[in-house]
C-alpha cells in the first residue's frame, strides 16, 4: 500500500476559507419561548379535533367501547350501592319480623302444651291409654280425686310396651295436683314430665348439663329447676339462644357463678352455644 503524504487528508485552510458553523444542541430563547402545539386539551371543545376523530366522536368511541366490554361506570356502581342499601334495610326488617313471628309461635305452642304431661316407665298395651294413665294417677301416685283428660296417646315406636304416654288435661289443677306428687317416684323406674316444645327442650338439656357441672363442682350448692330455669342457691339462670348463660335480670351468667360460686364455667356455656349453632345450620340444611 502507497503511502500517502498527511495533507492529502486535510483540506488546507487560508483567511478565506469560511467557518464552519455548530449545529444547535438545545433550542434558542426564542424557540422557548414559542407555545408549544396542544395536541388534545380541555380548551379545545366539542369541535376540536385528534387527528380525524372530533372530540364528540372520540367520546362515543370511548362511550361505546366501555359499553361493548361491560364496564361499569360511575352512575352504575352508584345505583348499585343504593340498590345493597336497600336490600340490607329490607332485610334487616324481615329478619325483626322473622323473630317476631318465632317469639309468637313459641308463645302459641307453650299455651297448647301447657296442660300435657307426659307419663313414662308405665307397661300397657293396646287400649284405652286415658284409663291407664287414670289407674297411674289413682294407685302410684295416691291422687284420689278425679281427673279429666280430653286424650291420651303413645309416643315412639310401636310394638313396645313401655312407650311414654301423652296426655292433655282440661283442667290445668290437675296438672298442678300431679306436679306436686312425682317427687314420690323418685328411684323408681317411673317419670312424669310436662311436654316441653323442641326449643324448651333444648333450653333445659343444656341447663340440666350446666346444673350437673356445678353439682360436680361444689357439693354444697343448692339447684333445682323453677318454671323453665335452673335456681342455684337463690339466683335464676336461663338460658338465652344468642347470648347463652344469663341471669333472670339479664346478667351475664359466667360472671355472676365466678363471683357467687368461685367457678368457671366460660368453656362449658361456649361448648353448648357452639353446639347450638351447629345445630340450628344442620336445621336450616335439612330445611332448604
Amino acid at each position: 500500500m502507497s503511502q500517502k503524504s498527511l495533507p492529502e487528508f486535510f483540506t488546507p485552510r487560508s483567511e478565506n476559507t469560511p467557518k464552519r458553523r455548530r449545529s444547535k444542541s438545545s433550542p434558542s430563547s426564542d424557540e422557548k419561548k414559542r407555545p408549544k402545539k396542544q395536541i388534545l386539551s380541555g380548551s379545545m371543545g366539542s369541535t376540536g379535533k385528534v387527528g380525524e376523530l372530533s372530540v364528540d366522536e372520540l367520546k362515543a368511541l370511548f362511550s361505546n367501547l366501555i359499553d361493548s366490554k361491560g364496564l361499569a361506570t360511575k352512575q352504575d356502581l352508584a345505583s348499585t350501592n343504593a340498590e345493597i342499601a336497600s336490600l340490607k334495610k329490607e332485610n334487616s326488617e324481615l329478619r325483626k319480623k322473622v323473630d317476631n313471628l318465632h317469639d309468637r309461635l313459641n308463645v302459641y305452642d307453650r299455651t297448647m302444651r301447657k296442660n300435657n304431661l307426659i307419663f313414662g316407665g308405665i307397661e300397657h298395651r293396646s287400649g284405652d291409654f286415658s284409663v291407664v294413665v287414670t289407674d297411674f294417677i289413682r294407685e302410684v301416685l295416691q291422687i284420689e280425686e278425679g281427673v279429666q283428660i280430653g286424650r291420651a296417646f303413645p309416643l315412639g315406636k310401636q310394638g313396645l310396651n313401655r312407650r311414654p304416654i301423652l296426655a292433655e288435661f282440661v283442667r290445668g289443677e290437675d296438672v298442678n295436683r300431679i306436679m306436686a306428687k312425682v317427687a314420690c317416684l323418685k328411684g323408681t323406674s317411673f317419670f312424669v314430665h310436662r311436654d316441653y316444645s323442641q326449643e324448651d327442650r333444648i333450653i333445659r338439656s343444656k341447663l340440666a348439663f350446666i346444673k350437673k357441672e356445678i353439682v360436680k363442682h361444689k357439693k354444697d350448692a343448692v339447684t333445682s329447676f323453677r318454671r323453665g330455669a335452673l335456681v342455684v342457691n337463690d339466683i335464676p339462670l336461663v338460658w338465652v339462644v344468642d347470648k347463652g348463660l344469663q341471669t333472670a335480670n339479664g346478667e351475664d351468667g359466667v360472671r355472676v357463678m365466678m363471683e357467687k360460686l368461685s367457678l368457671d364455667l366460660s368453656d362449658i356455656v361456649e361448648r353448648l352455644r357452639l353446639d347450638g349453632d351447629a345445630r340450628d345450620r344442620s336445621m336450616q340444611r335439612q330445611s332448604e
